[in-house]
């Protein structure tokens, strides 16, 4: 999802009614840069947006909300209210303290080597292994890569 045109007439906007010129955005990014921003030429990096946002003394949150909805075409209270829907079921499954785990005080704690384990694929795997069918029946079955069955198989 590109939300360059969506971010460019946002920025522009608020900055417009904060009554702000480039140069008073200085301390979050060079006046080029803000202009190629607003025509929608550049894209512009999470710390950069959240940067912007401050020097607006506009909450990023709210900014994103606005160019979503427009993105999606629906007002920022339906983006807002189906984030919130998520949010809720993120902190529901567990979500925040799965998030806290990741973390030694503010240094973010390393993950372990090698691509991510899918338990569903892995645990589905071992059960047709355990029925009895072959490798190669196994990878028709789940649809999965050869390589992948070989991974779970061997656990």
């Amino acid at each position: 999802m590109s939300l360059k045109k969506e971010i460019a007439a946002t920025i522009r906007v608020i900055r417009r009614l904060r009554g702000l010129g480039y140069e008073d955005l200085a301390e979050a990014s060079a006046q080029a840069n803000i202009g190629l921003l607003e025509q929608g030429k550049t894209n512009i990096t999470l710390d950069k947006l959240v940067k912007l946002s401050n020097a607006l003394d506009f909450d990023p949150i709210t900014l994103l909300a606005i160019c979503i909805a427009l993105d999606k075409n629906e007002t920022p209270d339906e983006s807002l209210k189906r984030a919130l829907t998520q949010l809720d079921a993120f902190q529901a499954a567990g979500g925040m303290e799965a998030v806290h785990e990741q973390f030694d005080g503010e240094i973010l704690l390393k993950r372990s080597r090698g691509k991510p384990a899918n338990t569903q694929s892995a645990a589905a795997v071992l059960a047709l292994k355990a029925q009895g069918l072959s490798q190669a029946e196994v990878i028709r079955e789940l649809g999965l890569p050869k390589s992948t069955v070989q991974r779970y198989w061997q656990k």
